[in-house]
This record gives structure tokens, C-alpha cells and sequence, in this order.
């Protein structure tokens, strides 16, 4: 057993060493190029696992680095809102006293360090969508909409000659058939 992990260990050294052209002509050179890609995973796997190994404390770190920022940033957080709340609120009287006095509300204060306003939204809707869907049913207020069922399609056509036609030898009008070479496939255990 011992024999046979050296073998495979010079192999592998040798492989690292020199990289020559390598032509598949026989099952047995084709089990060998499948070997040799198999080691080439393997190798860059390890380069992975090292990769993330080196990268972890770091990450870490990061996140260490976030965490704190999120921290030192609270306080000043509270007291942005804090303000931008007594600003909303004298905005809101300001409002409300101009509507008092008959005037046009002015929704907009120019002050040094920027603009404050009150701005119009759009209602907020709340919907049961089964109660709402059977009303737009009922009302015709629901939409349709028409595809076709290409694996329907497929299903009753076929390809002749590079075209698709139906069961009446009809061509299927808007279909293109572009013929691909088979896809490669390696799969290893």
C-alpha cells in the first residue's frame, strides 16, 4: 500500500514539475487525463481551503470593526433623530397655524443648512387579495394574459431538415431551429 502512495506522490511531483502537451488516443490515456484533471481540482481545492483559512481572522475583524462603528454611531443616530423630529413638529405647526389663519399652508422651509418639508403621499392600501381578486372577477377588472405553451409545442412538433414543423408538415412560423454540438460534460466521483 505504502508502494502505491509513492508511486502516485512522484507522479503528482512530476506533473507539478513539467506540463506537457498530453494527446487522448486510448481508453487508458483518457483515464489518465481524467486522473490528472481530477488532481488539478484537488490542488486548487487546498488553494481554496488556504485562502479561506488566511482570509478568516480578517473577516473577523471586519466584522469587529462594523460592530463598533454601528456602536459609536448610536448615540448620534438618537440625537439626528431627535432633532429631525422637533424639526418635523414645528414644520407641522407652522402648517397648522397658516391654516388657521385662512392662508395657503407653505409645506416648504428654507433654513441654512438645508430644506424641510411636508411632502403629499399616496394613500397606504391594505388588501385581502382573495375578497379583492373575487370583486375584480366579478367586475371584469382582472387581466389575461395570452402565451404560448412552447412545451406544447415541442411537444407536437418536430425538427425536419432544420426546421420545426407541425403534425401537417406545416413550418411553425417564428421558430428558428439552431442545432448545437453536444455539451461536454466531466464529472468526476
Amino acid at each position: 500500500m505504502k508502494q502505491i502512495e509513492e508511486v502516485v506522490s512522484n507522479l503528482n511531483e512530476q506533473e507539478e514539475q513539467t506540463f506537457q502537451a498530453f494527446i487522448v488516443t486510448t481508453l487508458e490515456e483518457a483515464a489518465e487525463a481524467q486522473r490528472r484533471v481530477s488532481y488539478f481540482k484537488d490542488r486548487q481545492a487546498e488553494i481554496d481551503a488556504i485562502t479561506e483559512q488566511q482570509i478568516e481572522p480578517f473577516l473577523k475583524k471586519i466584522e469587529m470593526i462594523k460592530e463598533w462603528g454601528k456602536e459609536a454611531k448610536k448615540e448620534f443616530m438618537e440625537k439626528e433623530s431627535y432633532y429631525a423630529t422637533t424639526l418635523e413638529q414645528y414644520l407641522r405647526s407652522e402648517v397648522e397655524k397658516q391654516v388657521e389663519a385662512g392662508k395657503k399652508p407653505k409645506k416648504t422651509l428654507a433654513l441654512p443648512y438645508g430644506k424641510i418639508s411636508l411632502k403629499k403621499q399616496q394613500p397606504e392600501f391594505v388588501k385581502d387579495e382573495e375578497k379583492l381578486f373575487e370583486y375584480a372577477k366579478q367586475s371584469g377588472l382582472i387581466k389575461v394574459k395570452e402565451s404560448t405553451d412552447w412545451a406544447e409545442v415541442k411537444k407536437q412538433c418536430q425538427i425536419v431538415n432544420g426546421v420545426m414543423v407541425d403534425e401537417n408538415g406545416e413550418v411553425i412560423p417564428g421558430v428558428q431551429v439552431v442545432e448545437r454540438p453536444d455539451k461536454f460534460e466531466l464529472k468526476l466521483d
